[in-house]
């Protein structure tokens, strides 16, 4: 029940919607591709082909799945090394991690703060988690943007006394390419904190009906 939860509270929280209509073709998949669309520079159809080919029976030599992605609270995000660092919004990684319509690396969060002033980043209005979000587009995204680990969302949604905000040492920082407007997700942000405990209350009042 509690796995089932950690999908609502990512998919209220951050945000996921229909795939938006296929471009043309992607460029090959490369270590530098993958960097291009953490920063916003790609589309949902690249995303969506790069991900195709990492699911498939042969997937690049140069990228591995990792077992252990250092976050058990967080069930959709899936991560990967790279064989080579690439630089995004100029930091050198060597792991990209998706979740729902995002691609993002995970970076200290005294290196992401620069990233948030230099993208003009501002702070959704929601309190289960810590997110930020510009726009590139704002009728249709994508949406840079960076988020807390929510690996203690569970926890906090079910009474366990919430952490202080603003302390987790690292950030996740990328594109989400969700075909979704500004005003569309601002709209969900103010309905987050009440959607995600409603769905803490059922679950709870689900578990106390099956004893």
């Amino acid at each position: 029940m509690r796995k089932e939860l950690a999908n609502i509270v990512l998919a209220v929280t951050l945000l996921s919607s229909p795939a938006a209509a296929q471009d043309d073709s992607p460029a090959p998949l490369t270590p530098e591709t993958l960097g291009h669309l953490v920063e916003c520079k790609g589309s949902m159809s690249d995303l969506m082909s790069y991900v195709d080919m990492l699911y498939s029976d042969h997937p690049p030599a140069w990228i591995e799945r990792v077992s252990d992605k250092g976050h058990p609270g967080m069930i959709s995000l899936w991560t990967y090394k790279l064989a080579q660092r690439i630089e995004v919004f100029g930091h050198k990684t060597d792991t990209v991690s998706f979740m729902n319509n995002w691609i993002v690396t995970e970076l200290p969060r005294a290196d992401v703060q620069p990233i948030l002033a230099s993208e003009q980043m501002e702070r959704a209005r929601i309190k289960a988690t810590e997110q930020y979000f510009h726009f590139v587009d704002d009728k249709e995204g994508p949406m840079l943007g960076a988020f807390a680990p929510t690996d203690d969302a569970l926890d906090n949604l079910f009474g366990a006394p919430a952490a202080p905000v603003e302390t987790s040492k690292t950030l996740f920082v990328g594109c989400n390419y969700s075909a979704v407007s500004e005003a569309e997700f601002l709209d969900a942000a103010k309905q987050a904190d009440a959607i995600m405990h409603k769905s803490a209350d059922d679950i709870l009042q689900m578990t106390k009906d099956q004893k």
